[in-house]
């Protein structure tokens, strides 16, 4: 009789399900931080590439603006022949007067 009560009060069907119960738990929840942490690196992507365009138009609108500074370069030069030549005239009209 003993046996008897102790088959009936043994382990029941939920006590055979209850790693399995849990095992589902840890697993959805590494899941949904899986998923949060996912989340938040897209979020910080999608705002890296919005300030990287930004910065890119910036870059565009000050190399637009700082364009005339290479032309001062070249208008540099050309005054700077204009002036030697100048200088060479100036010295064969001073040696031709003596």
């Amino acid at each position: 009789m003993f046996l008897l009560a102790q088959q009936r009060t043994g382990p029941t069907l939920a006590d055979d399900y209850t790693g399995w119960y849990v095992g589902l738990g840890v697993g959805f929840t590494v899941v949904i931080v899986v998923v949060i942490i996912v989340a938040i690196i897209l979020l910080q992507a999608a705002r890296i590439g919005r300030q990287a365009r930004e910065g890119i138009q910036l870059m565009d609108e000050t190399r637009e603006a700082t364009l005339t500074v290479w032309g001062l370069q070249e208008i540099n030069g050309s005054l700077t022949s204009v002036w030697r030549s100048a200088e060479s005239a100036r010295k064969i009209l001073t040696e031709g007067t003596r």
